[in-house]
């Protein structure tokens, strides 16, 4: 838990406050509540044992401390997190359930607050995130999903009633006003399908269905009604442990006004295999045949013709799910010419390698500089199966000064953070070192007189790059840069990104967003805060580079 819980929501005491002082009374008197109901407990008991085996089976696996129990009602949910060992608190958007709460829970700090609201992010970030039976009370579920992501740093456990559908779909309905229901009088009840949507959506790299379910009723099919409530683990990485079954972000595949009966449970799936794109068929089947062979690549066709070789990392599930910055590498494409020279820093596995490297031909030229011995392997590896030779590999990371550094090299799902500051990632980091070169360096030794285009993904240490790339950025004819501003990166170098802004726009570049088509729009280079890839173009050539983005 990156701070201390939630006093700053509303002003009350922080329940550790409570907690810690001494009481004086002998005895407390607890209200029941509809919690309390003998269906409630029912519920609630299944719930719980659910809960204390997923906790139990992730909290060694992933290192969990700290715990929010997010809409926790009167508490019992944050006590199931506490027994587990979690440093646990919990909010509610109801006064009279926290009040109860912390008389029933007195060494768990509870405090009252909206997951629909920004405020709630005043929390910190938190190991482990429970959101139990709160999704489908509210107007706004994606909404919170967001703020549910911006809490969780490694896993969130959702439970939810849900419509019968693996469709993305949601139901506007009216809620009475009670104590268990919701805060106004109508709310989004989501299908399965759509909580797994919002959930991707929302950020989490990998989403999975707990199996098995809660033993109740509600978790099940019965002769008197379709299965009503989920349970899903939502990760910002893999997680190989049995219990989990991946699910997929559902996309629509059949026309919703079809009057169709729904068929049965596996006559389902294979329509809806059937049914999806080849892509999607050949993904489902590698990934069956993995289970097989856990170390076996996926070949992958990229949109722009290369194949890829998908392993295990973010990268690669991002590459086989969702695509990968897709106005990034539409603005690429239309940039590049043949002939053109392109300088690839932080290249990684070679995405952006293998797309200029198309565009530019065999008289173009690009400098590939990757820095972690790791990815180099992977990126000379696509560099070969794709018969790029006019891609040249360096090895080394690119700095303000030629030496040695030591790389925090990720070891887990985010390898795409290794960087030479400690990376903010949940994921473990093991040091290597590597070598650095200022790029007016490595130019003059290659004998580059003249680059046209550089990806600049540094990690953090774009601003150390541009100071060693004075000459080639200050001499004509002078590249365009598509370059990742973002404050998360930057900050464990002591700095904000709006340096790096600040610095091209001294130098006489101007700042441009990308849209989705791949176009272009001006960026002030005076904001206090970026979080995002940005263009710089030299002033002298804007016009000229816009031309070429023009011609399609």
């Amino acid at each position: 838990m990156e701070s201390s819980p939630m006093s700053v929501l509303n002003g009350m005491p922080p329940a550790t406050a409570e907690a810690t002082a001494p009481r004086i009374t002998s005895e407390i008197t607890l209200e029941l509540t509809p919690f309390d109901q003998r269906p409630y407990r029912r519920l609630i008991a299944a719930r719980a044992e659910t809960i204390r085996r997923v906790a139990g089976k992730l909290k060694p696996a992933f290192g969990l401390a700290s715990a929010l129990d997010a809409g926790c009602g009167t508490g019992f949910f944050s006590k199931t997190l506490a027994e587990c060992g979690l440093n646990t608190c919990g909010f509610d958007g109801r006064k009279e359930n926290v009040a109860e709460a912390r008389k029933r829970y007195p060494e768990v700090p509870f405090e009252t607050g909206d997951i629909e609201e920004r405020g709630i992010l005043e929390l910190g970030k938190f190991d482990f995130v429970l959101c139990c039976g709160l999704l489908y009370h509210l107007e706004n579920p994606l909404r919170a999903m967001r703020n549910l992501r911006a809490l969780t740093d490694k896993c969130l456990l959702l439970e939810s009633m849900c419509i019968p559908d693996e469709r993305p779909s949601m139901l506007l309905r009216e809620e009475p006003r009670a104590a268990d229901q919701s805060l106004t009088d109508v709310a989004c009840y989501p299908s399965e399908g759509s909580i797994v949507k919002m959930l991707y959506r929302a950020g989490f790299a990998v989403v999975y269905r707990v199996s098995p379910l809660p033993n109740h009723d509600d978790f099940q099919e019965t002769a008197e009604h379709a299965r009503r409530r989920t349970m899903l683990l939502a990760s910002s990485m893999p997680i190989d442990l049995a219990g989990f079954r991946l699910y997929p972000e559902p996309h629509e595949t059949s026309d919703p006004w079809n009057k169709a009966a729904g068929p049965a449970t596996l006559q389902r799936r294979v329509r809806r295999f059937l049914a999806s794109t080849r892509r999607r068929q050949y993904i489902t089947l590698a990934m069956r045949a993995r289970r097989v062979f856990p170390e076996m690549p996926i070949p992958l066709r990229l949109p722009f013709g290369a194949w890829w070789l998908a392993e295990k990392g973010g990268l690669d599930h991002e590459l086989m799910y969702n695509g990968f910055e897709e106005m990034e590498m539409r603005f690429v494409e239309r940039l590049l010419r043949p002939g053109m020279t392109v300088l690839d820093i932080g290249a990684h596995h070679g995405l952006y390698t293998l797309l200029t490297a198309k565009r530019v031909g065999k008289r173009g030229r690009v400098i590939a500089c990757e820095p972690s011995p790791r990815e180099c392997q992977r990126l000379a590896r696509h560099v070969r199966v794709n018969r790029c030779g006019n891609v040249e590999v360096e090895a080394c990371a690119v700095g303000e000064s030629s030496g040695e550094a030591e790389l925090f090299v990720v070891e887990g799902f985010r390898d795409w953070g290794n960087s030479l500051r400690p990376p903010a990632v949940p994921e473990p980091t093991r040091k290597v070192r590597v070598p650095v070169r200022r790029l007016d360096d490595l130019l003059a030794a290659r004998g580059v007189e003249h680059v046209d285009f550089i990806k600049l993904d540094a990690e953090g240490g774009e601003l150390g790059v541009l100071h060693g790339a004075k000459r080639l950025l200050q001499t004509a004819p002078r590249p365009a840069i598509l370059a990742e501003v973002e404050d998360i990166r930057t900050r464990p170098w002591g700095y904000a990104a709006r340096e790096i802004v600040k610095l091209l726009a001294e130098w006489n570049y101007q700042w441009f967003g990308l849209s989705e088509t791949g176009s272009l729009y001006l960026v002030p280079a005076d904001e206090e805060a970026y979080d995002a890839n940005f263009v710089a173009l030299p002033a002298e050539r804007s016009e000229e580079f816009q031309r070429l983005l023009a011609r399609t």
